[in-house]
């Protein structure tokens, strides 16, 4: 009960990690993210996995279209890891 006016207070609901749709990290793209990408600068790798079920401050949210057309600095391997797409796929850019 509030003290003041005699009434209870109710917490309002914190939102789920399913109830959040999160965005493609992209500037100015409003997209669903499909796709989480991480990367190691010292092994110079990428990794496309499928979405994380959490957020991620060292990693980036894309859409599908962008992880469809994301390419790699020169020397920098890309690996595909999305179960989504059946199989691990390795690119290594030249």
């Amino acid at each position: 009960m509030c003290p003041l006016s005699g009434s209870a207070i109710r917490a309002a609901p914190r939102p789920t990690v399913a109830a959040v749709s999160r965005h493609c990290s992209r500037t100015g793209c409003s997209e669903r993210a499909a796709v989480t990408l991480t990367y190691q600068y010292g092994q110079a790798q990428v990794w496309l996995d499928d979405l994380t079920h959490e957020r991620d401050p060292h990693a980036y949210d894309l859409c599908g279209r962008h992880a469809a057309r994301l390419t790699v600095p020169q020397g920098w391997v890309l690996r595909d890891r999305r179960r989504s797409l059946g199989e691990t796929s390795e690119l290594i850019a030249v």
